[in-house]
Formats: C-alpha cells, structure tokens, sequence
C-alpha cells in the first residue's frame, strides 16, 4: 500500500511540475499581445525579448514581427539575414505580410541569398502569393511590377486590374494612381 502512495504522490508531483513548467513558459517569453504592445509602443528592445521566444515557437505573427525588428534595426542589431530568415520562416507558415516583405527583400536587394538568379522574378512570385490572399500593399506592388515589366512580362491590363484590386481594398496609393490614370480620360470626356 505504501508504494503506490508514493507512485501517487510522484504522479502528483510531476504533473504539478508538468503545469508549473507549461504556465512558466509563456509568461516568461510574454504574451503576443505584450510583445505587440511594446512594439506598437516603440519600446523596441521589450518587443523583441517578449517576441523572439513567440518566433522561435513558430509564431508567424511574432516571427514577422521580429524580422522587421532585424530590417530597421530596432532594439536589435541591424541585419538583412536575420530580417530574411525570419520573413522566409513567417511566409513558410502562410503569413501574407511576410511574403510582401519578402517580395520588397528581393525586389530591393536586401539580404537576397547571392545565388538567386532573377531576384524581380522571386519578388514577383512573391507579391503574387500575398496578393492572392488580398494582401492590398502586394497587389499593388505586384500591379507595378507588371506595368514595369520587371519579373513578369508586362501587360497594361494585368498591372491595372492588380492594381485596381488594391484601391477596392482602400489602399491610399493605389487609389491615387488610378486617380492620376483616369484623369487624362475623364478630361478628354468632358471636352
């Protein structure tokens, strides 16, 4: 009978260990929502010690977010590669905002692996993924890219719908180009 009090009483010790440790965790990396705080904030340096943990668990929130910390240089070391390893990680998880900042990495030249050989095809692929799930800021720039020519072959009226979809959405610049597109039309009308 003594045995399995004691089996009873290590069963009861482990699981409480087993809580501690899972309750420990989260409150010692932080909330998202605390690291969000912070960063919205501007308490860049909080934001990625509540983050980073978040990132390397696999939040793609958190992960985007700490990319960007590494992008600009806030509260962490400046860093391209780091900015891109953790973009690529929060894109690999389906993250639209990841895959946008991806697109603007290699369409700019930021921490683009050197091997990659076309890198406006790569940024052109990438805005495309993020445009699909109505990510505004990526049909936008995946509109320009298609006006441009650059990683995509160019076509007037891939580049107007792309972008058209972006200003339905509200998206400032997107709505101003057309502003400026049609208006020559609308003047010409008039007359």
């Amino acid at each position: 009978m003594r045995s399995f009090a004691c089996i009873g009483q290590i069963v009861s010790a482990l699981t409480f260990g087993l809580l501690l440790g899972l309750r420990a965790g989260p409150l010692a990396a932080g909330s998202l929502e605390e690291g969000l705080a912070a960063y919205s904030a501007r308490r860049y340096s909080d934001a990625a010690s509540l983050l980073t943990p978040l990132a390397e668990r696999g939040n793609p929130t958190a992960q985007v977010h700490v990319g960007l910390l590494h992008f600009h240089g806030l509260g962490v070391p400046e860093s391209d590669a780091a900015a891109f390893k953790w973009f690529s990680r929060a894109a690999e998880l389906g993250s639209p905002e990841a895959m946008f900042r991806l697109g603007n990495m290699y369409l700019f030249g930021h921490g683009v692996p050197t091997a990659e050989s076309d890198p406006d095809v790569r940024a052109a692929q990438w805005y495309f993924q993020a445009a699909r799930t109505g990510h505004a800021e990526s049909q936008y720039s995946l509109g320009l890219l298609f006006l441009a020519g650059k990683g995509v072959q160019q076509n007037d009226i891939e580049a107007l719908n792309w972008i058209k979809r972006a200003a339905e959405q509200g998206f400032a610049a997107a709505q101003r180009f057309l502003g400026i597109v049609s208006a020559p039309r609308d003047k010409a009308q008039n007359r």
